[in-house]
């Protein structure tokens, strides 16, 4: 006698299934991991879907593909929690690659004094960090860029903006891309209370200030908490 699947009697999947039942097939069977990620997620954007549609509609087909596995295959959490956390780690690296580009466009890359591009880093704190994400997991972040300078302007050599102005943008456009609700929902949503200063605290900080505030260097310094959240 075949065992009635208990994940059908989810709203969830029932409504998951109903809304994109075109699309289920795109994600390959088994558990969903880099590679399933990045074919599910080209084949929507095949389909025309911008790439903040098929990063949503991707986890909607990760999420109800958990469910199935961990209600009828009695999938162990831990691969759970590492499926969800290649998802966001896919997210954040593809939403970052956009946000850039756009604003390469407009402002030109950001350069250090060595005539380098500047980079960024997305920290991920909290179960992001740990490796531990679960379908209700928002993911808590830090960004941190690693030289103050300049963007090179655009193509006819304006909009020059600070290295720090730059990637404040990147950190709008990337929590645009991957924690704004659309019709299809939110990828993850995204909290970024843990920066120095919480919530009143700079988008953005660059490398040599954070290290400063890590490191109890003047008058503007972590608390041991933030310490401790290191740690993880």
């Amino acid at each position: 006698m075949t065992r009635p699947s208990l994940a059908s009697h989810s709203r969830f999947a029932q409504r998951v299934r109903r809304r994109y039942e075109a699309e289920l097939p795109l994600l390959a069977s088994g558990v969903p991991g880099p590679t399933q990620l990045q074919t599910t997620f080209e084949a929507l954007q095949a389909q025309g879907q911008n790439m903040a549609s098929a990063l949503r509609i991707t986890r909607q087909l990760v999420v109800e593909r958990l469910l199935c596995l961990d209600c009828d295959q009695q999938l162990p959490l831990a691969q759970v929690t590492q499926a969800m956390t290649d998802l966001a780690e896919f997210a954040l690296n593809h939403a970052l690659t956009q946000a850039q580009a756009e604003l390469d466009q407009t402002h030109g890359a950001p350069m250090t004094a060595q005539g380098q591009r500047a980079q960024v880093w997305i920290v991920g704190m909290g179960k992001l960090g740990a490796r531990e994400l679960n379908v209700s997991s928002d993911i808590d972040l830090i960004y941190v860029y690693d030289e103050d300078g300049e963007t090179a302007g655009n193509a006819q050599g304006r909009n020059r903006v600070s290295n720090h102005e730059y990637f404040g943008k990147v950190v709008r456009a990337v929590y645009a891309l991957v924690g704004d609700t659309t019709e299809h929902g939110f990828v993850f949503r995204v909290d970024l209370a843990l920066r120095p200063n919480g919530n009143s605290g700079l988008l953005v900080t660059s490398f040599t200030a954070y290290a400063n505030y890590q490191q109890q260097r003047g008058s503007n310094t972590a608390w041991t908490w933030e310490h401790q959240a290191m740690t993880r």
